[in-house]
C-alpha cells in the first residue's frame, strides 16, 4: 500500500493482492520504520460507520471505511472512493483510496507486477 500526503490530503493506493486481502480480512496495514519511531497507516472496514473516517493516534493513520463502500470498491471496477472530512471550522481533510494502476511508462527498479492493468495502456499488435 502506498501513501501520499500533501497538505490536507491523504491518498492510499493498493495493489491487486492488497485489495484482495482487504476484501477477505477487512484490514490492510503498512509501516515505515525510522530510528526513533514507526509510522503506520491502515485501511479498515467498519460496520459502524456511514461515512469514511480518518484518525491519527500513536503514529498511525487509520482510515475506516463503511462496509457498503468497501464492498462496492472491492467487488466492482470502481477505481476508488473519497471523502472530505471536516477537521475543524476552517479545515477539511480529503481522503482518497484507489486501486494502483501500472504506469504508462515503465519506471526502472519499480515492481508493478501486482498493480492493476492501466486502462489507458494500448494493446499493440504486430501485423
Amino acid at each position: 500500500m502506498k501513501i501520499r500526503i500533501k497538505d490536507q490530503s491523504i491518498r492510499f493506493r493498493l495493489t491487486q493482492s492488497e485489495v484482495k486481502t482487504f476484501k477477505e480480512t477487512g484490514k490492510i496495514n503498512a509501516q515505515t520504520h525510522f530510528s526513533q519511531a514507526t509510522f503506520g497507516y491502515q485501511l479498515i472496514r467498519s460496520k459502524d460507520l456511514e461515512k469514511v473516517q480518518v484518525s491519527f493516534q500513536e503514529n498511525i493513520i487509520k482510515v475506516q471505511v463503511p462496509i457498503a463502500i468497501a464492498t462496492e470498491w472491492t467487488d466492482t471496477n470502481l477505481v476508488g472512493f473519497e471523502e472530505n472530512m471536516k477537521v475543524d471550522e476552517n479545515k477539511t481533510l480529503k481522503i482518497l483510496v484507489e486501486k494502483d494502476f501500472q504506469c504508462l511508462e515503465q519506471r526502472p527498479n519499480e515492481d508493478e507486477s501486482d498493480n492493476y492493468p492501466n486502462p489507458l495502456s494500448r494493446v499493440t499488435s504486430d501485423e
